[in-house]
């Protein structure tokens, strides 16, 4: 059980500033870092406690997964991956191996930035994830590179930035899921809301993950809402609402981002669970 946080959630947007400010105003998100590469430009803005969100735009390659992975969504933007950052890459691979899943696009060649990805199909997850060993943060490794964005490309408004407590997305298979996250990414599981069909996951820093099971019927699984509090507020996993589901379906859908994002309330005193 090698991770130790949910670094963040990476969004492909077809391009940065649009999504950016929406994340600046909505979530009072501020620029981190960014940078250029061939087939795809990433950057991160950071909310409370410097929880990130990555957006990822296609680089200036005629061949770009980023664009790839747009087109597929008919060019609309929508979350792409989760990030988990763990102490031991090659003991977080082994782990997975040892749970019948094999670790895709494998790199291992730079000490600063060690990655690993988990197929959905592998998972139950409904999406991809990342485990990152990197002793470094993005803005120390990019630091004088002369690919780096160095100002925001976006005007920032000055709103304090939000707590965002948890990510919320649909699954094919929960228990599929819950056995991933446990075993192999590390988490401490948490019942959320009085369903059984939705496990809460808590890591020592970052955001909570919690999921659902999709309906045999359901059309889409994947990440769907964002949970958000105010930075003066955190919920323990033991303190979430028994009415968590509505509030985060109450939310608005940043078409965007590809999420709702939903302003979290705590229910009246003995409705929690």
């Amino acid at each position: 059980m090698s991770a130790h946080e949910l670094d963040h959630l990476a969004i492909a947007v077809p391009a940065w500033p649009v999504a950016g400010s929406v994340l600046n105003r909505e979530l009072g998100a501020r620029w981190a870092s960014g940078f250029t590469m061939p087939v795809f430009n990433p950057c991160q803005l950071a909310v409370a406690d410097d929880m990130r969100l990555e957006l990822l735009e296609p680089g200036g390659a005629e061949h770009s997964f980023i664009q790839r992975f747009l087109d597929g969504n008919d060019g609309r933007a929508t979350p792409h991956h989760v990030t988990f950052k763990v102490h031991d890459i090659r003991a977080a691979i082994t782990g997975a191996q040892a749970a019948g899943i094999e670790p895709i696009l494998v790199n291992l060649n730079h000490r600063q930035w060690q990655e690993a990805f988990l197929h959905p199909k592998d998972t139950g997850l409904g999406f991809l994830a990342q485990m990152v060993q990197a002793p470094e943060s993005i803005e120390e490794m990019t630091l004088g590179a002369p690919n780096a964005t160095g100002e925001c490309p976006w005007e920032q408004l000055d709103i304090e930035p939000v707590r965002l407590q948890a990510i919320h997305g649909l699954v094919p298979d929960l228990q599929r899921a819950r056995r991933v996250l446990v075993s192999i990414l590390g988490a401490r599981e948490f019942r959320s809301g009085q369903t059984p069909t939705t496990l809460g996951f808590h890591w020592n820093n970052g955001a909570d993950l919690l999921l659902t099971e999709a309906r045999p019927d359901s059309a889409s699984t994947g990440i769907q809402s964002l949970g958000i509090l105010p930075s003066t507020e955190t919920w323990a996993p033991g303190e979430y609402p028994a009415d968590l589901l509505p509030q985060l379906q109450a939310g608005a859908k940043h078409p965007e981002l590809g999420v709702r994002i939903s302003a979290l309330r705590a229910s009246p005193v003995g409705a929690r669970t």
